[in-house]
This record gives structure tokens, C-alpha cells and sequence, in this order.
């Protein structure tokens, strides 16, 4: 189990071992402390085989250590569960977007270590191992005084997720309590703006699923 270095003195990296389940767990209630349960479904992947192509399989949790080997901070990624309950998207389909599409669920830090940078190492650390990957976007779900922070970090905020599964043919996904962050990780995914929709879409993020050029929404759908 390798360490990747960080900017920050006396700060490294490493993928989640099963012996730091109870420290995990433990900083996302600290952190979450009106729902210090929430993240108890996370429990079970901590204790999963590491393997590629991310750190367990489909999942990216990787922890910020101190030189003294505490755990700071916590990072857990992996397949956006909406991909399979979404009514645009059937499961054959689902499964190849659960390739491509990737989203950080959590990321926590000790209280006392916030503000040094850590939380910010460990998004740019999985912005590079799930670029690595081969996936073309990531996500996660952005409360808004945290939308200058990730857009600092290189996303795009926006109301819904938008994402084009071939010509003129669009799924869109909300959350109701949040907006989305979105980044794309490849030269195939973009964020496209479409006149008509508040929103980018998603472009390219599986083979001919680019939009043609100058598409607009007429208020019920796509037009080339």
C-alpha cells in the first residue's frame, strides 16, 4: 500500500486499510454531527479488498495522514447510485456510465486541522486517480457555502446534471437539498451550454454521445 506525498509539510495519502475503519467512521460522525449515522452504509466497502482500478475496485477512500500516522481527513468517491434507480437509464447502460461517471460522497477533515489545505489535497488527489481510470466526470452534491471552494477546485456548479446518452437525447438528475459540482476529467467530456437550459450538459462522456453543434432546448427538448 503506497503513500502519495502532498504540498502540505508532514502530510501524506494513502488508500483506506480495514484497520482504520473505526477512525473513518468516526471522523464522518464528527463531521455530520445532525446525522452522525448517515454515513454508516460506508462501513462494509471500508473492510473491502484493495484493487484496482481505483483503491477498492469501484470505490476511491483514501485517508490524510500525519507524519505520526494520525488520520486527518477522509476521502470516499465511487459509482453514483442514482445511475441505477433513474428511469432514463437501464442497467446495461447504467453499468457503462458507472465507468465513466464517478462522484466523492464524502470528504471530512479533524476540526482542528481544517483550514490547512487537506480537504483540498484530497479532491486533486482524486481528481487524478479517477482520471487515471478512465473516468470523464466527477461529482458530488455542493451546499452553497461550499460552491466558491469547489469552484476553486476546477468544478462548475449548476442546479441539475444534465448528460447527453447520444443525439438529442438527454438524462437529467436533481437534488433538492443541494446543487451539483461537476468536472470533467478527459479531452472526450465536456460541459456544453445549451441555449434554453439553466444548466451545461454533459457531452461526450460515452462514444456518440457528443451534441451537435448548436443544439438548444425549445422547453420540451433537444433541437440540433
Amino acid at each position: 500500500m503506497g503513500t502519495a506525498r502532498t504540498r502540505l509539510p508532514g502530510i501524506t495519502l494513502r488508500d483506506v486499510a480495514p484497520t482504520d475503519a473505526d477512525a473513518v467512521m468516526r471522523l464522518l460522525a464528527d463531521v455530520n454531527p445532525g446525522d452522525p449515522d448517515a454515513f454508516e452504509d460506508v462501513r462494509p466497502n471500508l473492510s473491502l479488498p484493495q484493487e484496482g482500478p481505483l483503491s477498492h475496485f469501484r470505490n476511491l477512500m483514501v485517508v490524510a495522514l500525519s507524519d505520526a500516522g494520525e488520520i486527518l481527513g477522509v476521502l470516499i468517491g465511487g459509482v453514483p447510485l442514482w445511475l441505477f434507480s433513474h428511469i432514463g437509464v437501464d442497467p446495461v447502460l447504467a453499468h457503462r456510465l458507472a465507468e465513466r461517471i464517478a462522484t466523492i460522497t464524502a470528504v471530512a477533515v479533524l476540526p482542528q486541522q481544517r483550514g490547512r489545505g487537506i480537504g483540498a489535497e484530497l479532491v486533486r488527489h482524486s481528481v487524478r486517480r479517477f482520471t487515471r481510470a478512465g473516468y470523464g466526470l466527477l461529482t458530488l452534491n455542493c451546499f452553497p457555502e461550499l460552491e466558491s471552494y469547489y469552484q476553486g477546485l476546477g468544478f462548475t456548479i449548476m442546479d441539475d446534471l444534465n448528460v447527453s446518452l447520444g443525439p438529442l437525447n438527454p438524462v437529467q438528475q436533481q437534488w433538492g437539498d443541494t446543487r451539483v459540482a461537476a468536472r470533467a476529467l478527459d479531452r472526450y467530456t465536456a460541459l456544453v451550454d445549451v441555449p434554453g437550459l439553466s444548466s451545461p450538459v454533459v457531452s461526450g462522456i460515452l462514444p456518440n454521445t457528443s451534441l451537435p453543434r448548436g443544439t438548444y432546448f425549445d422547453g420540451e427538448r433537444l433541437w440540433p
